[in-house]
């Protein structure tokens, strides 16, 4: 391995190491909580070169966000594939979205806070900042790199979801009579809503007997029987 190999390589695994101090911060005390000072304490580095490889602590956040993202899109694309009609595909893609919310919530909270309009970001990962930079000092801040790629990765998950409800208006598994756009913006909405139930509303369902986990399977049951084709049920 050249000198040079085993520099990139280190950098890297410094890059890593830094990105695992800031999401046990972030995820324990949340944005507002820490500083870079606490992430260069937490990984054992003086605070100047902690600003070698992250210009600032939304640079951070901005990363671990992805890092989240991108786990959430391979579970998804992991499931869909596996099935073949569309209403199937479906049923995959809300499950994976559900075990992300299950085995992930402190990405998922994360998630929430990166969309809740607390950093100032262009609608839809708009390249608009991201031409600007690259016109004023012929580089992208990471955060904004980070950023498209999210955006990226939100419109692939909605791309499986609309190829998901086509595929089952083609087979036969869902209603002619939806518009697949239409169909994947409720859907995407519900799971969102899902992986972010307010407290009051999951004690609520608690005095009825009803769990997180048998809220999802009603939901899940709604939104099968409101959009399967009942003809093609039965012909099954």
């Amino acid at each position: 391995m050249s000198i040079t190999d085993r520099r990139e390589r280190e950098k890297k695994q410094r890059q890593h190491d830094i990105i695992n101090a800031a999401e046990k911060l972030f995820f324990s005390r949340g944005y507002d909580e820490v500083s870079m000072n606490d992430i260069a304490l937490e990984v054992e580095l003086s605070k100047a070169t902690l600003y070698l490889y992250f210009q600032n602590k939304k640079s951070l956040f901005f990363a671990i966000v992805l890092r989240g993202t991108k786990i959430l899109n391979s579970i998804i694309r992991e499931a869909v594939k596996k099935e073949d009609k569309g209403i199937d595909k479906i049923a995959a893609y809300r499950n994976a979205y559900n075990e992300f919310t299950w085995n992930y919530p402190d990405h998922i909270n994360i998630y929430n806070y990166f969309r809740s309009g607390r950093f100032n970001m262009e609608p839809d990962g708009s390249d608009e900042r991201k031409t600007k930079s690259k016109s004023n000092d012929n580089s992208i801040p990471y955060e904004i790199a980070c950023e498209t790629e999210i955006s990226k990765l939100r419109k692939e998950r909605f791309s499986i979801l609309c190829q998901s409800v086509q595929t089952g208006l083609d087979d036969g598994s869902i209603r002619q009579d939806v518009d697949p756009v239409e169909v994947s913006i409720l859907l995407s909405a519900i799971s969102k809503s899902l992986s972010n139930i307010p407290a009051d509303h999951l004690q609520a369902l608690e005095k009825r007997g009803i769990n997180s986990e048998s809220y999802f399977r009603d939901v899940s049951d709604l939104i099968h029987h409101m959009i399967m084709n009942w003809d093609y049920e039965q012909t099954e």
